[in-house]
Protein backbone atom coordinates (compact mmCIF):
# COMPACT_ATOMS: atom_id res chain seq x y z
CA UNK A 1 0.00 0.00 0.00
CA UNK A 2 2.88 2.31 0.73
CA UNK A 3 0.80 5.05 2.35
CA UNK A 4 0.70 6.11 5.98
CA UNK A 5 -2.69 6.06 7.67
CA UNK A 6 -3.96 9.39 8.95
CA UNK A 7 -6.27 9.88 11.94
CA UNK A 8 -9.45 9.16 9.95
CA UNK A 9 -8.11 6.24 7.91
CA UNK A 10 -7.13 2.64 8.41
CA UNK A 11 -6.00 0.01 5.92
CA UNK A 12 -6.79 -3.66 5.90
CA UNK A 13 -7.65 -6.67 3.78
CA UNK A 14 -11.26 -7.77 3.43
CA UNK A 15 -11.57 -11.39 4.58
CA UNK A 16 -15.32 -11.78 4.98
CA UNK A 17 -18.67 -10.13 5.02
CA UNK A 18 -22.27 -10.71 5.93
CA UNK A 19 -25.40 -8.63 6.13
CA UNK A 20 -28.49 -8.15 8.20
CA UNK A 21 -31.50 -5.89 8.31
CA UNK A 22 -32.16 -3.04 10.71
CA UNK A 23 -35.63 -1.84 9.89
CA UNK A 24 -35.59 -0.71 6.26
CA UNK A 25 -31.78 -0.39 6.22
CA UNK A 26 -29.13 -2.96 5.41
CA UNK A 27 -26.31 -3.62 7.87
CA UNK A 28 -23.29 -4.62 5.80
CA UNK A 29 -20.72 -6.26 8.11
CA UNK A 30 -17.17 -6.17 6.77
CA UNK A 31 -14.41 -8.25 8.37
CA UNK A 32 -10.86 -6.97 7.81
CA UNK A 33 -7.40 -7.98 9.05
CA UNK A 34 -4.06 -6.17 9.20
CA UNK A 35 -5.70 -2.89 10.02
CA UNK A 36 -3.32 -0.07 10.82
CA UNK A 37 -5.37 0.68 13.95
CA UNK A 38 -4.88 -2.73 15.64
CA UNK A 39 -1.98 -3.53 17.90
CA UNK A 40 -2.06 -7.22 16.98
CA UNK A 41 -1.92 -7.76 13.21
CA UNK A 42 -3.92 -11.00 13.40
CA UNK A 43 -6.96 -9.35 14.98
CA UNK A 44 -10.09 -9.09 12.88
CA UNK A 45 -11.82 -5.72 12.65
CA UNK A 46 -15.59 -5.77 12.20
CA UNK A 47 -17.09 -2.73 10.50
CA UNK A 48 -20.84 -2.15 10.32
CA UNK A 49 -21.98 -0.02 7.39
CA UNK A 50 -25.65 0.97 7.43
CA UNK A 51 -27.15 1.80 4.05
CA UNK A 52 -30.44 2.00 2.22
CA UNK A 53 -31.37 -0.61 -0.36
CA UNK A 54 -30.77 1.99 -3.05
CA UNK A 55 -27.25 2.64 -1.77
CA UNK A 56 -26.58 -1.11 -1.70
CA UNK A 57 -27.77 -1.41 -5.31
CA UNK A 58 -25.54 1.45 -6.43
CA UNK A 59 -22.55 -0.10 -4.61
CA UNK A 60 -23.23 -3.51 -6.17
CA UNK A 61 -23.52 -2.05 -9.67
CA UNK A 62 -20.31 -0.08 -9.12
CA UNK A 63 -18.43 -3.22 -8.05
CA UNK A 64 -19.76 -5.20 -11.03
CA UNK A 65 -18.62 -2.40 -13.36
CA UNK A 66 -15.24 -2.04 -11.65
CA UNK A 67 -14.50 -5.78 -11.93
CA UNK A 68 -15.94 -6.04 -15.45
CA UNK A 69 -18.44 -8.66 -14.29
CA UNK A 70 -22.11 -8.94 -15.07
CA UNK A 71 -24.73 -9.22 -12.35
CA UNK A 72 -26.58 -12.54 -12.09
CA UNK A 73 -29.97 -12.71 -13.78
CA UNK A 74 -32.93 -11.94 -11.53
CA UNK A 75 -34.49 -14.94 -9.82
CA UNK A 76 -37.78 -16.02 -11.31
CA UNK A 77 -40.63 -16.07 -8.84
CA UNK A 78 -44.00 -17.69 -8.64
CA UNK A 79 -45.52 -19.71 -11.43
CA UNK A 80 -43.10 -18.47 -14.08
CA UNK A 81 -40.35 -20.72 -12.75
CA UNK A 82 -42.66 -23.76 -12.88
CA UNK A 83 -43.56 -23.16 -16.51
CA UNK A 84 -40.09 -22.15 -17.71
CA UNK A 85 -40.81 -18.46 -18.27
Amino acid sequence: MGEQATDGESYGVLVGWSHGAIGTRLDLKLQCVQSTRRKERGDVDLHHVLMTREQATILANYLFHLTEQTPPPPRRRGLARWFGR
